[in-house]
């Protein structure tokens, strides 16, 4: 799969001034997950853009905090209409915000998001105890001791072979074992990359949703963004974590090609 990010970009600051433009507080929930989550995908590409084509860091972080302030404004307007959040594996608003270094937005991110696996939207029960666990790991609910131990003994039942390796890195994360944590951090990082080469090699990934994911891991970013903040940092190099993406730079948000939703 050939990507042209010059084009990309171009491709996806049209489909924002279209999308920005339709979004209304009174559309359907359905309607609005669908075109806050396209927003967010396209505000990723811009930041992926900038950062491998350009080499500015301040613009990637920039648009993946746009892209976790407007999936946080589609939450908590769902949540003040009475309206069910969309499906907790959409995790690449949150992990984008995380990896962006902003906390405070990743946590009222997590506050807001569901809690639990929805059938209708057809989740997998690994995926869906693993979402949650990271949303525990990001921003660890206070008022349930005990509850960050409860994840992981659902996951080690659920995922003990499709998330064997990110399960060993929240133990790690959790025991501050640095060693162990980059250990387990590797070993995640291989099992993207297969899943990653076999989506680029497929001609029925769609080309859009793909390209920001291809050669950046937002996942892996915002793991790497969790060993930092308790200590656990390396200086190696990972394939899918680029260098820029990974140095630290708060850059504030402000109100460009943010959704039209109540703050």
């Amino acid at each position: 799969m050939e990507l042209d990010f010059r084009n990309l970009r171009e491709d996806s600051a049209t489909a924002l001034n279209t999308l920005l433009g339709q979004i209304t507080a009174h559309a359907s929930r359905a309607d609005l997950v669908r075109d806050v989550k396209a927003v967010c995908q396209h505000l990723h590409t811009l930041g992926v853009a900038s950062l491998l084509v350009d080499g500015y860091p301040k613009d990637f972080f920039l648009n993946l905090g746009r892209a976790g302030e407007s999936w946080r404004r589609l939450l908590a307007h769902l949540r003040a209409r009475g309206e069910a959040p969309p499906p907790v594996t959409h995790l690449e608003p949150l992990l984008g915000a995380v990896a962006a270094g902003h906390w405070d937005m990743a946590r009222r991110i997590v506050q807001d998001s569901a809690t639990q696996r929805q059938v209708e939207a057809d989740e997998y029960e690994d995926d869906v105890d693993w979402a949650i666990l990271l949303q525990q790991l990001i921003a660890p609910r206070e008022d349930a001791p005990g509850r960050t131990n409860e994840l992981l003994v659902r996951l080690a039942r659920s995922g003990a072979n499709t998330y064997a390796e990110r399960l060993e890195v929240a133990q790690a994360l959790l025991q501050r074992d640095a060693r162990a944590f980059f250990d387990a951090f590797e070993a995640t990082r291989l099992a993207h990359e297969g899943q990653t080469e076999k989506l680029a090699n497929s001609f029925t990934t769609p080309v859009d949703r793909f390209a920001p994911y291809r050669y950046v891991w937002f996942e892996g970013l915002a793991l790497l963004r969790l060993g930092e903040r308790v200590g656990l940092s390396s200086g190696d190099r990972f394939l899918y974590c680029p260098p820029l993406a990974r140095v630290r730079m708060h850059v504030l948000v402000d109100e460009d090609w943010l959704i039209p939703l109540p703050t």
